[in-house]
């Protein structure tokens, strides 16, 4: 069996937004209820999975990015320039957690789009706003997200080597997360304190999030 790219799709569909009231989410449990739904809740660390809606959102406090390892540093420890968290410092992780959440989005859309152009990703569907999110009783202001093909239902394939990613135009992750945890031979994985970017796509982002921002104030 080798590695080969799916049929390269001729064109992008039109960017669909989504909006949700509410999103509780109970990390202890694993549970989130949307807009009163229950929904089965798959968790990660920058962003969290609702596979009944193709919903990859990301966590969130007061429109920034936010982390739930157990890692991440107090507001406190992030004055201290010269310490390092893990394998990252902390003007990294400074920079991650001051990253608006629709700038982190836009990136990953252009991000995602870029992978499954490529072959190499699932198909970005649209994007999600929710008005209200609740971590653990605690109310941290609104989110986003993104819709995807459940990975799932798609053939597999064989993983794909960094260089397929950099040739689709996306700087991988400072620790290589998104090679190294592939599902099915898809790269899924694109967040971290030094996650993918699109490379050499600075116009793209700033007009995708100037239109996001847009839509936002209907």
């Amino acid at each position: 069996m080798k590695f080969s790219r799916s049929v390269k799709p001729s064109r992008q569909l039109p960017i669909t937004v989504k909006r949700y009231n509410t999103l509780v989410i109970d990390t202890h449990a694993k549970k989130a209820w949307l807009d009163g739904k229950k929904q089965p809740l798959n968790l990660g660390r920058w962003m969290f999975y609702l596979p009944r809606e193709q919903l990859k959102c990301f966590h969130a406090t007061e429109g920034m990015t936010d982390c739930i390892h157990a890692l991440r540093p107090s507001e406190l420890q992030l004055l201290n320039t010269e310490a390092k968290v893990g394998r990252y410092t902390m003007g990294e992780w400074s920079l991650a957690l001051q990253t608006p959440i629709n700038r982190r989005l836009a990136e990953i859309w252009v991000v995602s789009a870029r992978l499954w152009q490529a072959g190499l990703g699932p198909q970005p569907l649209g994007v999600v706003r929710v008005d209200q999110v609740t971590r653990d009783g605690e109310n941290v202001g609104a989110s986003c997200g993104i819709l995807k093909q459940n990975v799932a239902k798609l053939p597999r394939k064989l993983d794909c080597r960094i260089e397929h990613i950099r040739d689709a135009g996306v700087q991988p992750d400072k620790i290589l997360s998104c090679v190294r945890q592939q599902r099915r031979g898809y790269v899924i994985d694109l967040c971290s304190v030094v996650g993918c970017q699109p490379s050499n796509a600075e116009n793209e982002v700033t007009e995708l999030l100037t239109a996001l921002n847009g839509r936002e104030k209907r």
